[in-house]
């Protein structure tokens, strides 16, 4: 295998494990941490999170929402780390929050509904002089998805739904290439595409007693296929034939957002106190082994693997109702790790993650509520260590800071 072929395959290794499937949609289960999402089904929001949640709405129902992520991520360059630099400063990037879900009411039996929102993706920027600039300096996979769906309820305890998504990304991945002679700087390496991918979910919403709801869900994996043609930049004598060797190069490689499954219960506790939780599985492990495809003189793939792993989620929740306008929300929810140390990748710097949430409803009149949400997640130390040759270096640390703050606003009409 030429030496072309094996930077190409470093690099797009890395530009794969950029994703992060994500809960925060912007709706109001923000505030629960997503505790009782697939069984709430106390907004447009449903359409989404369980189509069969569209039955228990009594109107036609509009939900908007909208807000930002706000992440702080710093890492810490550990003793082991060869090569010279700094740790990047915060590594986040900032990113809005946008979303729609409309449930129209069709008859007392069937619903429609729309949601258009994002649920995948993630961003880091380490800057030109981080310490891991060999390995990566930016990278971000930006996403949104229409989902139409339909609901169906069948008798006084048991409704069904299914929906059908549409979804585009764009994944974006830039480093710097060591030229391995002093007084060179670096040469550069940037990679971009566009691709879409088709999914669907079902669900059922289960009410064996006047108090309690069990909702199920299942959504599909979507599968992007980025093509990439490299463009490298800025290489001195020694690695210039690298150049030479990939200037033609396309190099193809699959992005998938994991299916996966979740279960939520809700519990009225009292009139105005409600009790919610969740288990969920990803499937990461599906995420992790992949055929990279270079297209060149001579058509190749090549199998790499991230390594990944399954995830399980577990989250509990609470609403109190305060007066008669007045609606609090607050829970808690732990996601494990989808990848070990040894086979973590610095543009996806997650570890297990801890979400906090808290939020506040107001009813302003009896066909518009406004609500606020906020979430904090906490994604774990990443201890962080990988060794790739003499150009790349070995890069070791973790990240002292690594939190994703999500605030959103929403608007609930009801017609």
């Amino acid at each position: 295998m030429s030496l072309a072929i094996v930077v190409l395959l470093a690099f797009v290794s890395y530009a794969r494990g950029a994703a992060l499937e994500l809960y925060e949609t912007g709706a109001p289960d923000l505030g629960t941490a997503s505790a009782g999402r697939a069984a709430m089904a106390s907004d447009a929001s449903t359409a989404a999170a369980n189509p069969a949640g569209m039955t228990v709405l009594d109107h036609s129902q509009l939900l908007t929402a909208s807000g930002v992520l706000l992440p702080s991520t710093n890492f810490d360059v550990a003793p082991q780390t060869t090569t010279s630099g700094g740790g990047g400063g915060n590594a986040g990037v900032f990113f809005p929050l946008g979303s729609f879900f409309y449930v129209h009411k069709l008859s007392e039996k069937l619903r429609l509904g729309v949601a258009v929102f994002s649920d995948y993706g993630l961003g880091v920027d380490y800057g030109k002089t981080w310490v891991g600039r060999y390995y990566a300096t930016e990278e971000s996979l930006i996403s949104g998805k229409v989902n139409p769906s339909i609901a169906y309820e069948v008798n006084d305890w048991l409704s069904v739904g299914a929906g059908f998504s549409f979804g585009v990304a764009r994944l974006t991945f830039q480093s710097k290439i060591n030229n391995a002679l002093p007084r060179v700087p670096d040469g550069g390496l940037s990679l971009e595409s566009w691709d879409e991918a088709f999914g669907g979910n079902v669900g059922i919403l289960l009410r064996p007693l006047s108090k309690l709801r069990i909702g199920l869900t299942y959504q599909s994996p979507e599968d992007y296929k980025f093509g990439f043609r490299p463009h490298v930049t800025g290489l001195g004598p020694v690695v210039d034939r690298i150049r030479q060797r990939i200037g033609g190069v396309k190099a193809n490689i699959p992005l998938t957002e994991p299916q996966q499954v979740m279960l939520s219960t809700v519990y009225e506790v009292l009139p105005n106190f409600s009790l919610m939780g969740n288990v969920g599985w990803q499937n990461w492990s599906a995420f992790s082994e992949f055929p990279v495809g270079i297209s060149a003189k001579n058509q190749r793939s090549i199998e790499a693997n991230l390594h990944f792993s399954d995830t399980c989620q577990i989250a509990i929740g609470q609403q109190l109702r305060i007066g008669e306008k007045w609606l609090w929300s607050a829970g808690f929810a732990y996601d494990s790790s989808p990848v070990s140390r040894a086979n973590r990748v610095a543009v996806l710097p997650v570890d297990r993650q801890l979400r906090y949430g808290t939020g506040i409803q107001y009813e302003i009149n009896h066909d518009i509520t406004a609500g606020a949400a906020w979430e904090l997640m906490d994604a774990g130390p990443g201890p962080f260590s990988a060794s790739r040759g003499p150009l790349a270096g070995t890069l070791q640390g973790h990240y002292s800071t690594n939190l994703l703050n999500f605030v959103a606003l929403n608007i609930i009409w009801k017609f």
